[in-house]
C-alpha cells in the first residue's frame, strides 16, 4: 500500500468537497492510505509517504515548508498537483519551479472539450482520448527550463489551450492537471481516472504483463465476435490470444477477419489447456453461458460471459464461487452500464436536481412479431426478459440508491412481483408481455415492462425524486427534467442527448485496468446476478401469484 498525503487550504467548499471525493476514489482503488490536512506545517517531513496530491490555492510558505516539498520530490517522491496548485504562489520560487507553471488568468467557467493525447498511453494507461467538462480553462505561463511534457489540451476558442502535463524534478515525478475548479469537475469520471492514474504515475506503480484474450464463440449475431475482437484491439495491455467455435464456417469467418496468426480451436478445453489464453469472453446463447464459463474457470482462466449473465441465480452463484475457488476474475458484459440514457440520468440524480429517487420505471415496447432467431426462443434465450430486461435492471440498479444520509447501506433487499404473459405470437416461445416490479428495502421501488403487443407508445424511463422526475423517450439520453419546489412552482428543462454518446469501451477500459494495474472492477459477479436476481424472481412470482424475497451481494 503506498502512503498519500493531500494538503488542501481549508475544510470548506471546494477544498473540503474536493478532499471528501479523492478520500472516495483513492481509499476505493485499494492501493493507497491517505491523509488529509490543512496544515502546511505538514510538508516539512514528508518521509513517511510515497506521494504528496495539493488541491491548495494561494496563501503562505514557510522556507521550511517549501524546502520540505520541494526537497521530498527532488529525492524521489510523488507529487500530483491539481488546479489551484499553481495559483497564487509564484513568489515562491523553487515551489513553482518545482510545479512548472503559474496560473495567469482564465475566462468565464464554461462547458469544452478535453483532448488527451494517445502517446502518454504507456505511462497513463487507458484514459479516455477526450470528454466534456464544465471547468475553468487555465491560461499558465512555464516557470521551468526543464521540459514539461503535455498530456492534455482543452479546446477553448478553436484553439489547444495546454491543460496538464508530466514532468520530472530531480529523482521525483510531477503529475498537474489544471481541471477541478468545483464538483462539477470532481464527480466526472474521467477526472476521477486521470487522479488515480496520475497518482500511479507519480507513485512509480506499472501495468503488468499484457493480457491474452480467447473468444469462445464466433457467431454471426451482431457480428458480436467482431466486435469484441475490435474491442481487445482498442485496450493497452490486451491482444487476441485465439479463437474458439464448433461450426468450422465461423472459424473461416474468424481467420478472414483476424488473419491467419491468430490460433483457432473447435473444442474450449482444448483452447483453455493450450497456455495461449488468460481470459476467455463467452459469447454463446443465453442457456450456455454457464455450461461454457465453468470449465474455463476451471482452468484457471479469467473468464467473462455475455449479457446476460447466466439465466438461473444457482448458476450466477456457481460461477462466482468457481471464480472465488480458483482466484480469477468472472464479470458479464454489460456495456450498457456506459449507454447515454444512464449516463445522463446518474448526473442528474447525482447533481440533486430530482431529490431522492423513490420510483423507477422503465420499457421497451412494440407491436410485431419478433424476430424468429433463438433470442426468441426461451429454452435457449431464457426468456423476453433476458435480451432488454438484463441491460435495463442492471440500469435500474445503478439509480436505486445503496446508502442513505448517514452513509448506512440500504436497499440491499427487495420484494418482487411479475406479470408474464404468452397472448399473441405463438410461432416462437418467448413471452409476448412481462412487466417486473421491485419495492426495496427503503420502500424504493421500480418495474420494467417488455412487450411486443404493446401498440401504445410510452417513454424509456420515468424517474420520480421528491423534487422532481426525469422522463426520457429514448436511449439517447435525451429528456425532460422537472423540478418542482413546495410552494407549487415548476420549472422544466429540456435535456439535449448525451453530448458524449455510449461509451462501450468503458467495460473494457475498467476490466484491464482491473487485471492490469489491480484496481476495482466495476461489473463484478455480485453485480451481474442482481439482474438475474429480478428477473428470475419476478417471473417465480408471477408463476406461482406470490411475493418473492430477494438479497443482494453487492
Amino acid at each position: 500500500m503506498k502512503r498519500i498525503l493531500l494538503l488542501i487550504n481549508a475544510h470548506s467548499p471546494p477544498f473540503s468537497q474536493f478532499a471528501a471525493m479523492f478520500e472516495r476514489l483513492v481509499n476505493g482503488a485499494s492501493q493507497f492510505t491517505l491523509d488529509v490536512t490543512d496544515d502546511r506545517n505538514a510538508l516539512c517531513d514528508l518521509s513517511d509517504y510515497d506521494a504528496v496530491a495539493l488541491y491548495i490555492a494561494s496563501g503562505e510558505l514557510t522556507r521550511d515548508q517549501e524546502k520540505g516539498i520541494t526537497g521530498y520530490v527532488r529525492n524521489g517522491g510523488g507529487l500530483l498537483a491539481v488546479h489551484t496548485a499553481n495559483a497564487g504562489l509564484a513568489q515562491y520560487a523553487d515551489y513553482i519551479e518545482m510545479i512548472g507553471t503559474e496560473f495567469i488568468g482564465h475566462d468565464p467557467l464554461g462547458d469544452f472539450d478535453v483532448e488527451v493525447d494517445p502517446a502518454f498511453d504507456d505511462i497513463l494507461p487507458r484514459m479516455s482520448r477526450s470528454f466534456r467538462v464544465q471547468d475553468e480553462c487555465y491560461n499558465m505561463d512555464i516557470k521551468t527550463e526543464a521540459p514539461l511534457r503535455w498530456f492534455q489540451h482543452g479546446i477553448w476558442k478553436l484553439e489547444r489551450q495546454p491543460l496538464g502535463y508530466l514532468r520530472d524534478y530531480g529523482k521525483g515525478r510531477v503529475f498537474y492537471t489544471a481541471l477541478g475548479h468545483d464538483n462539477r469537475t470532481f464527480v466526472h469520471a474521467d477526472f476521477q481516472d486521470q487522479l488515480i492514474k496520475g497518482l500511479r504515475y507519480v507513485c512509480g506503480m506499472t501495468d503488468g504483463s499484457p493480457v491474452r484474450i480467447g473468444l469462445v464463440g464466433y457467431g454471426p449475431l451482431f457480428g458480436m465476435g467482431r466486435h469484441h475482437s475490435e474491442q481487445i484491439a482498442a485496450t493497452r495491455g490486451f491482444e487476441l490470444g485465439a479463437v474458439c467455435d464448433r461450426d468450422p464456417a465461423r472459424l473461416e469467418a474468424a481467420r478472414e477477419e483476424q488473419g491467419e496468426n491468430v490460433p483457432m480451436f473447435e473444442d474450449a478445453g482444448e483452447m483453455a489447456g493450450s497456455g495461449l489464453v488468460d481470459l476467455a469472453i463467452v459469447i454463446v446463447p443465453h442457456a450456455y453461458h454457464a455450461s461454457v464459463a465453468k470449465p474455463l474457470l476451471d482452468a484457471g482462466l479469467h473468464v467473462i460471459t455475455e449479457k446476460p449473465f447466466t439465466v438461473k441465480v444457482s448458476e450466477a452463484d456457481e460461477l462466482i464461487g468457481l471464480a472465488r475457488d480458483r482466484g480469477v476474475m468472472i464479470s458479464a458484459y454489460h456495456n450498457r452500464h456506459w449507454d447515454p440514457d444512464i449516463l445522463s440520468m446518474r448526473e442528474i440524480v447525482d447533481r440533486g436536481d430530482i431529490g431522492e429517487v423513490y420510483s423507477i420505471e422503465s420499457a421497451l415496447v412494440g407491436y410485431g412479431l419478433p424476430d424468429q432467431a433463438w433470442r426468441s426462443h426461451k429454452p435457449v434465450s431464457g426468456g423476453a426478459m433476458y435480451d432488454w430486461g438484463a441491460h435495463n435492471f442492471e440500469k435500474i440498479l445503478q439509480l436505486v440508491p445503496r446508502y442513505d444520509g448517514q452513509g448506512n447501506r440500504i436497499n440491499k433487499r427487495a420484494t418482487l412481483y411479475g406479470n408474464y404473459m404468452k397472448r399473441v405470437w405463438h410461432s416462437n416461445t418467448n413471452e409476448d408481455y412481462c412487466r417486473a416490479y421491485a419495492r426495496f428495502d427503503s420502500g424504493v421501488e421500480a418495474q420494467f415492462m417488455t412487450s411486443s403487443i404493446h401498440a401504445s407508445r410510452r417513454p424509456m424511463w420515468t424517474v420520480q425524486g421528491t423534487s422532481g422526475s426525469i422522463v426520457m423517450e429514448g436511449g439517447d439520453g435525451a429528456g425532460t427534467v422537472t423540478m418542482a419546489s413546495a410552494d407549487g412552482r415548476h420549472r422544466v428543462v429540456e435535456v439535449k442527448p448525451y453530448d458524449r454518446g455510449h461509451n462501450w469501451h468503458g467495460y473494457y477500459k475498467n476490466v484491464a485496468d482491473h487485471l492490469l494495474a489491480g484496481l476495482p472492477l466495476e461489473i463484478t459477479g455480485e453485480w451481474a446476478k442482481g439482474p438475474i436476481q429480478l428477473i428470475e424472481g419476478c417471473e417465480t412470482a408471477s408463476r406461482e401469484n406470490r411475493l418473492v424475497e430477494v438479497e443482494f451481494d453487492f
